[in-house]
């Protein structure tokens, strides 16, 4: 019935099958482990928020309320400083470019919709409006001519012209400056 030949064989098959079963527990224990750190990375959502600030460079900001190191011909770092003294850092985007390249808006006071990312301060701005005169003010930029109107200042998509700052006020209840 079992002769050597036989046990061999028998105790090889045994030693495949169980090689077999342990590379497949492993391999479904990585794909667990990566759905897991993948659900985890997508965990977070982002927020959407409304906030009311003044543009400012974060990096000067920090050398006058903490004296860090800033060397005098540095590159401005632009963020949100909020009514509460929160920094914001503002993510560049074609709807936020605005804020990097028209220092007219360095004056105002914005408020500025769109998202902050998971365990950030990282603000992605989707709207920008500002408040003057106790009025929110919707703000963009406009070709009269071509009634086109652009997220940021520069040449019109058609015609070429530049395109100007435009603030319309909006017509809800007034707002403290």
């Amino acid at each position: 019935m079992f002769n050597r030949k036989n046990h061999r064989i028998f105790w090889l098959y045994g030693l495949v099958f169980a090689l077999v079963a342990i590379a497949t527990a492993n391999m479904e224990s990585q794909n667990a482990e990566t759905a897991e750190s993948q659900s985890a990375k997508g965990a977070g959502r982002a927020e959407e928020v409304r906030i009311r600030g003044h543009l400012v460079c974060l990096a000067e900001a920090m050398h006058d309320l903490y004296r860090a190191d800033l060397p005098a011909d540095h590159k401005h770092l632009y963020g949100l400083e909020t009514t509460d003294g929160v920094f914001y850092t503002l993510l560049r985007t074609n709807l936020s470019e605005a804020l990097f390249v028209d220092e007219r808006l360095h004056q105002k006071t914005l408020i500025i919709t769109g998202r902050t990312f998971p365990k950030t301060h990282l603000l992605e701005a989707i709207r920008l409006q500002t408040v003057h005169d106790g009025v929110l003010h919707d703000l963009y930029y406009y070709c009269d001519t071509c009634a086109i109107r652009a997220a940021a200042p520069g040449d019109c998509v058609c015609c070429q012209a530049p395109v100007e700052l435009v603030e319309k006020p909006i017509k809800s209840t007034p707002l403290s400056d």
